[in-house]
């Protein structure tokens, strides 16, 4: 029997910091209603999902990364800025995304290019740009209708994006 199994490869901040970001998430979950961010949680993507065929493929994924990751050496850890960026769309101009930008050395961006060669005779990967950690964006395609426009009206004319970017500015500003 086959079975499919979905996967993805992301980086995470020091336990403290993540901490820090999910607290802020739960807080503005609260205070603003859900976005994707809270589903996925603090995490600095590297790859966006794929999928396995079976547990013997994810057991080769996890020893390929394990054996890559030994190769690699002594790493610095990733440095997330504490000001936050608002990314808005190229045509509309509107706020699609609230993120911390995070600066990683060379050395995690070689990494997942050697996973992704080494890996292919047993899935596709596609990279990421490993360059933030998503504070509010909207990507839910089984939302209803009444959820989609819910968001709609309070990212075009609650300016949703802009309150929780405030947020944001204020609470990574204080922390430590």
């Amino acid at each position: 029997m086959t079975t499919s199994l979905e996967l993805i490869i992301y980086l995470e901040p020091s336990a403290e910091f993540k901490q820090q970001v999910e607290h802020f998430l739960d807080t503005c979950r609260e205070k603003h209603g859900p976005t994707t961010a809270n589903k996925y949680g603090c995490h600095i993507t590297m790859t966006g999902f794929f999928n396995v065929n079976n547990v013997q493929e994810q057991h080769q994924m996890k020893q390929l990364v394990e054996k890559l990751l030994q190769n690699m050496g002594k790493v610095s850890l990733p440095l997330v800025e504490r000001k936050s960026l608002l990314v808005k769309d190229k045509f509309t101009l509107l706020p699609i995304h609230l993120l911390l930008p995070v600066s990683v050395p060379e050395q995690f961006s070689t990494f997942m290019m050697n996973l992704s060669r080494e890996c292919e005779t047993i899935t596709t990967l596609r990279l990421k740009k490993i360059n933030h950690i998503s504070l509010a964006y909207w990507d839910e395609p089984e939302a209803t209708q009444e959820q989609q426009e819910r968001w709609h009206m309070a990212t075009t004319e609650q300016d949703l994006f802009e309150k929780i970017q405030y947020d944001a500015d204020v609470y990574f500003g204080n922390v430590n």
